[in-house]
């Protein structure tokens, strides 16, 4: 299992239709890799969330495509998914009370996947999970 302090981009959007596509293209054209996403709208706006595998590249495919995003600190997890997997992960934190803000995950159910935490300390729960 892997872990690393990663950038999480927070991007506001208009919701409705083909705005998650935008982004993801937007991204994608620029030879950014997304390593986990997820998003939400309510009464005419969206959020999206996404941690990408070069912040440089990211901040400027953004900014090329006029969206405004904010940046946080964020632990990405990798290792083996299965039974148990997040609950292992958040039990750690957990006993260290660190208070998990938000979390997401990639995972096909087995084989790699990736946890992606919020946490107002993102070094501490760093080596919390290391």
């Amino acid at each position: 299992m892997g872990a690393k302090i990663r950038t999480e981009f927070s991007v506001a959007l208009p919701h409705r239709p083909g705005e998650l596509a935008r982004v993801l293209e937007s991204l994608s054209k620029a030879g950014v890799n997304v390593l986990g996403f997820c998003g939400w709208g309510h009464d005419g706006s969206a959020q999206v969330l996404l941690v990408p595998d070069d912040d440089r590249k990211a901040r400027k495919a953004l900014a090329d495509g006029s969206f405004a995003a904010t940046e946080a600190p964020v632990v990405c997890v990798s290792g083996a998914s299965g039974k148990g997997a997040g609950a292992k992960l958040t039990i750690r934190l957990a006993k260290a009370s660190a208070n998990i803000e938000h979390a997401y995950a990639t995972t096909s159910g087995s084989g790699e996947s990736t946890a992606v935490f919020r946490v107002p300390d993102a070094q501490a729960a760093l080596a919390l999970l290391t």
